[in-house]
Formats: C-alpha cells, sequence, structure tokens
C-alpha cells in the first residue's frame, strides 16, 4: 500500500504537467494562471502535512493500526482527482471561472494527499536499520512519474486519458484498504545491538532519541510523547532548506518546459509529446539512479555528494545553454533523484519516536518548493526566457550550499553520538 500511494502521486504529478499546454490552450489561460491552482494544492499540502505526521505518529506510539487512517485519505485523494477531471473534461469553465474550479479540486488534493509520504515512508522505516527501505518510497513516485509519459502515447482516443488511468488505480487502492485487516505498528523500545550498528548511508550511529531513552531516568512513556519542534533540531532545519531548493528548482524547471516549448513550435500537441518524451528521461534517469548508484555511492558520503554534485553541476549548465535538453534533465534528475533520499532517511533515523512528523516536515520542504516553482516559472516566462534561466543559475549555487550544510550537520552528529555512546560504554 504504501508504495502504491507513493505510485499514484507520482504519476499525478507528471500526468499533470504534461498536460499543462492542453489545459492552457482549451481553457484561454496563461501558464501563470494555470499555476495557482496547482500551487494553491501544494500550499494545502504542506499546511495539511504537519498536522497528518502527528496524528499518525500518535497512533504509532500507541501500537494502534494506521490503516483506518489511509482508508480515508485515498478515498479524499481520489474524489479530489475525479473533480479535477470533471471540470477539465465536462464543464465549460474558461478563463478565470476554470482557475477557480481548479482552485477546489486543488484544495482537496492538498488537504488529503499530504498524509500519502508521511505514512509511507511510517511504514517503511519500520526495522530498517540502513534506510535502504526508506528509497522505495522515492523509487516508487520515481516510477510513476516514468508511467505519466508512457500513458501520453497511449493510442486510444480519449481526453485526459491518462488522468483517468492513475483515477482507476487509485480507485484499486482504496478498495485494497477498505478490505485489508489492521495491522499494530510495533513500537517496541528496546536497544538491540542490531540498533547500535553503523548506517553508511546516513553517517549516524544511533537515533537521537535512542540516546535519550539510554541517558533519561524518565519513563518510556514519557518518551514516547515528547514535544516535536523543527526550530531546535538544526539537521532538520538544514534538510528541509535543502528540501525546499531543490523542489523549487526541480518544479521550476518541469513546470516551465511545457510553456517554454510551447512557443518555440506553436503546437500544443508538439509541446506535450516533447515535454513527455523530456519527462520520461529524467524518471528513467532518477529510476537508475536510485535502483544502481544510490546504494553503492551512499556507502561512502563523501564520493556520494561529490557525484551528484558533479552532474547536477553538469545538467544544469546544459539546460541553461539549452544544448543538449535529453542529457541535461537526465544528469538533473540522476542528482535530485538521490539527494532527497539521502536527507531523508538522514533526518528520520535521527528520530525514534517521532518518525512520522519528521517525514511530513521533510514533505513540508518539497511541498513549499512544488508550491512556488510553479508560480516562480510562470512570472520569469513573463519576463523572458533569459531571467528563467539565470534563475536556475541561482538555485544551482544555493543548492549546492545547502547540501553541503546538510553533510557538515550530519557528520557533527555523528560525531557526538560516538561520544556519548562512548561514554554509555564506560559507565
Amino acid at each position: 500500500m504504501a508504495v502504491l500511494s507513493c505510485w499514484v502521486l507520482g504519476a499525478l504529478q507528471g500526468a499533470i504537467l504534461i498536460l499543462v499546454p492542453e489545459m492552457m490552450l482549451q481553457g484561454e489561460i496563461s501558464a501563470f494562471a494555470l499555476a495557482l491552482p496547482l500551487s494553491l494544492g501544494t500550499f494545502f499540502f504542506m499546511c495539511c502535512s504537519g498536522w497528518w505526521g502527528h496524528l499518525l505518529d500518535k497512533r504509532a506510539s500507541a501500537n494502534q493500526s494506521i490503516l483506518v487512517i489511509v482508508r480515508w485519505v485515498l478515498l479524499g485523494f481520489l474524489v479530489s482527482q475525479l473533480s479535477f477531471i470533471g471540470f477539465l473534461q465536462f464543464s465549460e469553465f474558461q478563463g478565470i471561472s476554470l482557475v477557480i474550479a481548479l482552485c477546489l479540486a486543488r484544495v482537496l488534493h492538498g488537504m488529503f494527499c499530504s498524509a500519502i509520504i508521511p505514512s509511507a515512508q511510517l511504514t517503511l522505516s519500520h526495522n530498517d536499520k540502513k534506510g535502504e527501505k526508506l528509497v522505495w518510497s522515492s523509487i516508487a513516485t520515481n516510477i510513476g512519474r516514468l508511467t505519466a509519459p508512457l500513458l501520453t502515447f497511449v493510442p486510444i482516443d480519449m481526453n485526459y486519458f491518462s488522468l483517468w488511468f492513475i483515477a482507476s488505480v487509485t480507485l484499486i487502492a482504496v478498495v485494497i484498504a477498505w478490505f485489508s485487516q489492521k495491522d499494530k505498528v510495533d513500537t517496541s523500545n528496546a536497544v538491540t545491538d542490531e540498533q547500535s550498528l553503523s548506517y553508511p548511508l546516513t553517517t549516524q550511529e544511533v537515533s537521537l532519541d535512542a540516546l535519550t531513552q539510554h541517558t533519561s531516568s524518565a519513563p518510556i512513556q514519557s518518551i514516547k510523547t515528547e514535544s516535536f519542534s523543527l526550530l531546535t533540531n538544526p539537521l532538520l532545519i538544514s534538510v528541509c532548506i535543502a528540501a525546499v531548493l531543490i523542489t523549487l528548482f526541480s518544479s521550476q524547471l518541469q513546470f516551465s518546459l511545457g510553456p517554454m516549448l510551447l512557443a518555440q513550435f506553436g503546437s500544443a500537441e508538439l509541446a506535450s509529446n516533447m515535454t513527455a518524451s523530456l519527462l520520461f528521461a529524467a524518471s528513467a534517469s532518477a529510476l537508475v539512479s536510485l535502483f544502481i548508484l544510490y546504494r553503492p555511492l551512499s556507502r561512502s558520503p563523501i564520493l556520494f555528494i561529490f557525484v551528484i554534485s558533479a552532474s547536477f553541476i553538469g545538467g544544469s549548465l546544459l539546460f541553461v545553454m539549452q544544448k543538449q535538453l535529453i542529457v541535461a534533465v537526465v544528469l538533473i534528475s540522476a542528482a535530485l533523484s538521490m539527494a532527497p533520499a539521502w536527507y531523508t532517511a538522514l533526518a528520520i533515523h535521527a528520530s525514534k519516536y517521532n518518525k512520522a512528523r519528521t517525514s511530513a516536515a521533510v514533505s513540508q520542504g518539497h511541498t513549499l518548493g512544488n508550491a512556488f516553482g510553479g508560480l516562480a516559472g510562470g512570472l520569469l516566462l513573463i519576463l523572458g526566457q533569459q531571467a528563467l534561466l539565470l534563475s536556475f543559475i541561482l538555485l544551482m549555487v544555493l543548492i549546492l550550499c545547502a547540501g553541503g550544510m546538510v553533510y557538515h550537520r550530519g557528520h557533527r552528529v555523528n560525531t557526538t553520538n560516538k561520544v556519548s555512546i562512548a561514554k554509555l560504554n564506560v559507565d
């Protein structure tokens, strides 16, 4: 269920980006006007994600099933998709009327799909000692993004076929969820030797909460319900900053592809097909990176940072120069797919009892970048293509600085944990 939910989320995102030129022409609206409902949905996603994370952690700490939450989340997610398709295909709305209608559908989308990533990563993090199961949420999302371009080329004469197909898969997920049996979450408090093994991926020895459990004389239950604050966690702050910048870059690039190609070719069908080809190449690159490169590279954090930085810099420069666009998006996608998997695992494994809220905080960072990425792309396209391309250079520099900050703080936490473990062993 966790993997299937992430697939739906990725497929829907890719399908909407591919259909941007067609929706612009059908509704007689600009790229900036279309970005408004899409950004509004991601804004509600960001606002609701933290609440879902708190609710999921509360149920997990009480050893209660989270399946009841997943059921209603998927049902609401399905309703939001059907309303979005209905306004596009069956209404006669155009201009501002269509924008308002799509805003309503996207508000529903943000309210319910904001629980998908926290619930999926909470499930996958169970007994995941090295962060190797968590990467499946990223893999499933990228498989969804890879599927979306393929649906564009299916020889079926049906308006918005890709959106209908994704909605049907969501319906299957809803049926599976409602007929599944509840399974309680194991929240055992014992800290075993296996939990004290090193994490090559996260550069951490044990979680901070696990150390608190050893050193505090407070009851176990009080540790489970301890408050969660982003402001007191420097590592999580740096991870969230990196998440905002990376998704701002990625969403701005993905959203601007359709309008740029539409202006270049003058044909919505040709622009959609070209956008689909580029997004397909990007998704394929992300999957290859996550399946083949991620695990061996993550065992050496320095090598991991070097490889993704070189790939990101090379791809960004090619895109800004508007040369070899497929090679550019392949290199960018390879870097920007592995980086979130790395810093998300780093943040989640730094917490024992606040995993869902930590996942929600990182997801909120991603959502904040997505919310402003489309708007920024639409505004910069009004100013001109050169302004848009220059903004990618600025974001590239900021992302590299944020990545270095995450690595530095992760290394500092690792050093602190080693000292604490040595003191515990002496005691």
